[in-house]
């Protein structure tokens, strides 16, 4: 079993909130061998992945850090 858990701190909590909305849809999907459950507390996200393999766990980390990255490019964050 792999573990992750980590905190992604925003510059407000409008756009910790606007990224947590853009990515709920893709994070009711439930899959076999790994979990991703994201909670947000003010300006910070927090990231649990629970994942059977290393495959698995790359690819629900991959889920999360791809569409922040699009966010962080479009929103111009620094």
């Amino acid at each position: 079993m792999f573990k992750l858990e980590t905190k992604i701190k925003f510059d407000s909590i409008e756009q910790a909130k606007n990224f947590h909305d853009s990515i709920k849809p893709e994070l009711g999907e439930e899959f076999s061998r790994s979990k991703t459950h994201i909670k947000r507390n003010g300006e910070k996200l927090g990231v649990k992945i629970n994942a059977s393999d290393r495959g698995a766990m790359r690819a629900s980390l991959n889920s999360v850090m791809k569409p922040l990255d699009l966010y962080v490019r479009l929103e111009g964050i620094k």
